[in-house]
């Protein structure tokens, strides 16, 4: 079993966090997180995206984000381990977001990887 992330920003004043309640994607589906910063001021970002039920870490990053930047992350079904997915062929996954600045927003999105199309997005 992977480790648990250790996360700096726990107990720290000044760090706002958002998520995103678990999404499943299956075959041929990609599942992309953004952020965005909004403020005239850099913001620092970490980010995670984990399997459900178990805390296993998928991808994680942290970065700077200057004023008006923005960042994706994608999750393609297909790079996933057979093992993430249960028996209806889904894998559940689940995103959260640290941030220096109140005024990074973010969005969850799953999409067909061919089409592009656009299944559901969620303001975090």
């Amino acid at each position: 079993m992977e480790k648990p992330i250790l996360d700096i920003t726990l107990g720290t004043i000044g760090w706002f966090a958002f998520a995103a309640g678990t999404v499943g994607i299956t075959a041929g589906q990609t599942l992309r997180l953004s952020v965005v910063n909004l403020s005239s001021a850099d913001a620092i970002v970490l980010y995670g995206v984990w399997q459900n039920p178990l805390p296993v870490s998928l991808v994680h990053d942290s970065y700077k984000l200057g004023p008006g930047e923005a960042r994706n992350c994608d999750i393609n079904a297909s790079n996933l381990s057979i093992d993430l997915f249960d028996k209806t062929g889904r894998a559940q996954i689940r995103a959260l977001v640290r941030c220096s600045a109140r005024s990074v927003c973010g969005t969850l999105e799953v999409f067909d990887s061919k089409t592009g199309r656009t299944s559901i997005s969620i303001s975090l």
